[in-house]
């Protein structure tokens, strides 16, 4: 019996048994977890890869980094602590390699609507890379805390992967067995990572918000500010009226705008009312960068030498017709101005 115990029972390298392995003095999942968010974030905010690059890198970053730096703050020993040391955040209990992935999952979505209320209480605009930059910065500060905790710990008792003996535990765990029961633990498993990829993808890559294109017209006041008042209601003739538009492009790519300045003649009022002339008075071509904001400002004389006439503002996605009307604008706006000579006495 005493051979057969010395043949079995061997100590390791470091006069370790197997269960009581020292782990390495660099917590090597935290350091790979961390390099992997930050190459994640330099690939998806600053480089801005494709989206199938985007998708593969986001998914785990999205629905495990956060999950599993929270995982790690929790449990950095592989056995929990004493009755007599226990203190406050202290381990009460040891969890297996299983059961830190299945958490780090299902903490991850549970953190999401939290970095999201976060976004949204510092005013930060739901993009992709927002999203991703906000997950990221969350997930590397969590895994400096669990660094930390975990270097804190006794070698002995310190959570270490072992990788190796997993990845064999894992092919042992889907091809053990008959042929049919290997064929049913692939399909199991091709539909968990189909059912990740999903949740991911719209994670990872949240759908954009709404395209639209704003118009202003604007004034300067006093103090040199543009506003959306005072505007120019009474000239005499020959007077300019004088105006800056303001053009914003929330489109979500770059876009060519033409700008049309007009001057209307209007019979009726209201919902009757027809443009009986026009005279198109000045145009321009706009480049406008996406999610910028371009002001031109027009000084623009009319012809009318008496009576009321409509200025308008005609904006067009691409080039303007050769007939620019307030149905073709794809944006528009306008003011009355009365023109009327007066004398002094």
């Amino acid at each position: 019996m005493r051979d057969f115990l010395r043949r079995t029972v061997r100590p390791s390298a470091h006069g370790q048994t197997a269960e009581h392995e020292q782990a390495p003095r660099v917590p090597i999942d935290l350091l790979s977890a961390t390099g992997f968010v930050l190459a994640a974030l330099t690939l998806i905010v600053i480089v801005d890869v494709g989206s199938i690059a985007r998708f593969a890198i986001g998914l785990p970053l999205v629905l495990l980094a956060p999950g599993y730096a929270l995982v790690a703050i929790l449990f950095p020993r592989s056995t929990p602590l004493e009755d007599d040391t226990r203190r406050l955040l202290g381990q009460t209990r040891a969890i297996g390699d299983w059961e830190r992935l299945a958490l780090s999952f299902g903490l991850s979505v549970g953190l999401l609507p939290l970095i999201g209320l976060t976004m949204a209480a510092l005013s930060i605009p739901f993009t992709g890379p927002a999203v991703v930059g906000s997950v990221g910065v969350t997930s590397v500060g969590g895994l400096l805390v669990a660094t930390i905790r975990r270097v804190r710990v006794p070698p002995t008792a310190r959570y270490h992967v072992r990788l190796g003996a997993k990845i064999g535990a894992v092919r042992r765990a889907i091809f053990a067995g008959s042929p049919l029961y290997t064929a049913i633990n692939l399909l199991l498993v091709c539909s968990l990572l189909v059912a990740l990829s999903s949740v991911g993808f719209a994670l990872a890559a949240p759908p954009s918000g709404e395209s639209y294109t704003t118009l202003q017209l604007l004034t300067e006041d006093d103090d040199g500010d543009l506003v959306a008042d005072d505007y120019p209601t009474d000239i005499e003739p020959g007077d300019p009226v004088s105006l800056t538009l303001a053009v914003e492009n929330q489109e979500g790519e770059d876009t060519d705008y033409t700008v049309v300045v007009q001057e209307q003649w209007i019979d009726g009022s209201g919902g009757d009312a027809t443009v009986i002339d026009r005279t198109d008075h000045d145009s321009a071509d706009l480049h406008v960068a996406d999610g910028e904001t371009v002001t031109v400002d027009a000084d623009v004389t009319p012809e009318a030498e008496s009576g009321t006439v409509r200025m308008a503002v005609l904006l067009f996605d691409g080039d303007a017709p050769d007939t620019p009307t307030i149905d073709d604008a794809y944006r528009y706006g306008y003011v009355w101005v009365d023109i009327e000579e007066t004398f002094d006495d």
